[in-house]
């Protein structure tokens, strides 16, 4: 039996490129496009499509609600989100999410050939729609960096996620708030979820990366493995995280509009743990370099790395990074808007006098 395909984009040419390409292989099956997510449902109905391909990004409304309508509708073909934001890294972490499965634009279309062709075997469809929870959903708001919350109901109990341009930013489970919250329902990954607007209540108790918040929270499994847990603590640490926050805290106050961001990581995997205005990509490089650096100090048989390194950048920017046992801890500033005397006799020694307590606790 002959299968079909829908193709959904608003570039015209694009997706005229693409059903040409495609339709060299009618005898495995048909490929449909349209421009729109209104004309994919009203397709969706008169077909039995294997599998849908929709970009997230689509005027009026977007491919996050074409993939909620297909799941109340307990559509049994795959999905695959197309978008222009993001990265090859986001893109592994997504995968590691498990559930969505996305591609990046632009692409090489021998590559998408090939990607369409894998989903057809002679067992048909692999990854159907309703095999996909909540953390697709979530993480096509993210992709879409939507301004939402989403509300999900387990049994008589209701959590709220409120997201800000693709980011969570606040999360309300029973008497949990902030991360906690946002950890066990994330964690749960089932229940009945809906969407409403963000309102006037909704402040800002998380500041974890989206992405690290999601790969933390599929790790908890019970509510004894929840409730023992601290912020992103993967590793069992007795990292003191109320000093850790209290210590950013004071951070900000000292410095001012001279803080661009912080953030505290480990070093085993270079994720950040905690932070304000978070930054992955930046951990993750300062991570690297300051495992290399140790490394080379150490290979030519000079002293070791003291207890933090600066980086002076272009543009008056600069880079602080603090190391202390497994975890660092840098401070992205502009140069031009610090006291360096309160930084290197103040902020400094305070900085690392907190993660020093906060570590051995």
């Amino acid at each position: 039996m002959i299968k079909k395909i829908l193709l959904v984009d608003d570039e015209e040419f694009f997706l005229k490129g693409l059903k040409e390409g495609l339709d060299e292989f009618k005898d495995i099956f048909v490929t449909d496009i349209c421009f729109s997510v209104d004309e994919a449902k009203k397709l969706n109905k008169k077909n039995n499509y294997s599998l849908i391909v929709s970009d997230i990004r689509l005027p009026k409304k977007s491919g996050l609600d074409l993939f909620v309508y297909l799941k109340k509708r307990k559509f049994k073909g795959g999905f695959i989100a197309m978008t222009a934001y993001g990265t090859e890294e986001l893109l592994k972490n997504v995968k590691e999410l498990g559930g969505l499965d996305v591609i990046f634009k632009p692409f090489n279309f021998k590559w998408f050939k090939d990607k369409i062709l894998d989903y057809f075997s002679e067992k048909g469809v692999s990854g159907t729609i309703n095999s996909i929870d909540l953390t697709s959903v979530l993480q096509m708001i993210n992709l879409e960096k939507k301004s939402i919350t989403v509300k999900i109901s387990n049994n008589e109990d209701a959590g709220f996620l409120c997201f800000e341009n693709g980011d969570i930013i606040h999360s309300k489970y029973k008497e949990f708030e902030g991360i906690d919250a946002a950890k066990h329902i994330i964690s749960m990954n089932k229940g009945k979820f809906s969407f409403v607007k963000n309102g006037d209540m909704v402040h800002k108790s998380i500041d974890v990366p989206f992405i690290t918040l999601m790969m933390n929270a599929m790790k908890f499994n019970d509510e004894d493995n929840f409730r023992n847990s601290e912020v992103n603590n993967l590793k069992e640490n007795k990292m003191n995280v109320k000093k850790l926050e209290q210590a950013i805290e004071v951070l900000k106050t000292n410095l001012g509009e001279g803080l661009l961001s912080t953030d505290i990581w480990d070093s085993g995997d270079g994720q950040p743990i905690m932070g304000w205005n978070s930054n992955p990509v930046a951990t993750a490089l300062f991570n690297r370099i300051t495992g290399d650096v140790s490394s080379s100090l150490k290979d030519s048989g000079f002293p070791s790395l003291g207890r933090y390194y600066i980086m002076d950048l272009v543009d008056s920017k600069m880079v602080i990074v603090l190391t202390m046992g497994d975890y660092q801890w840098d401070l992205f500033l502009d140069a031009s808007k610090v006291q360096l005397g309160l930084l290197l006799n103040v902020a400094i020694p305070k900085a690392i006098d907190s993660f020093e307590e906060a570590i051995s606790d």
